[in-house]
């Protein structure tokens, strides 16, 4: 079971000298979508950098950050209709909003957006099919077949 301590954190992770380096950024970087972009690109001094949010029990939002643009992965579209963060991503991506409760989380965005990290898209959708894990166990087994998870796990706490 996860500690209710991790349900709201923002990690920042990039590729430096040959390893990956996570930096925890400020809780205001899961205000708004805008805030979020910022915070990775003020975070890391790498050309592709990338964003692990874990704003609470419904959702998380993975941002990869480039200089030329911004790819995300928003790991359940429901939650747009309750937080603003999510459903700036849900924007983001140009789908619409769920209608009604689905029952099963429904992914919007990039999945193939850590392929680079060593996730497949592939990958992803089997770690997001997942139908009780919460997203900080989501993140951390994205973290773990990224391979970083003691990285995240000590910056995330």
């Amino acid at each position: 079971m996860t500690d209710r301590r991790n349900h709201r954190y923002a990690v920042a992770v990039a590729e430096q000298d040959g390893r990956r380096q996570c930096t925890r950024l400020d809780r205001t970087a899961l205000t708004g979508l805008d805030e979020a972009v910022a915070a990775v690109r003020g975070a890391a001094n790498s050309d592709v950098s990338f964003g692990f949010f874990n704003a609470d029990e419904s959702f998380f939002l993975i941002l990869r950050v480039t200089p030329a643009e911004t790819a995300l992965l928003l790991s359940d579209a429901r939650a747009a209709q309750r937080h603003t963060l999510a459903a700036q991503a849900l924007d983001a991506t140009g789908a619409a909003p769920p209608g009604g409760d689905t029952g099963a989380a429904l992914p919007a965005g990039d999945l193939d957006i850590v392929s680079a990290l060593g996730l497949t898209a592939a990958g992803m959708a089997a770690v997001l099919a997942g139908p009780d894990a919460l997203p900080d166990d989501q993140l951390r087994v994205i973290a773990e077949r990224c391979g970083f998870a003691a990285e995240f796990d000590r910056v995330k706490t």
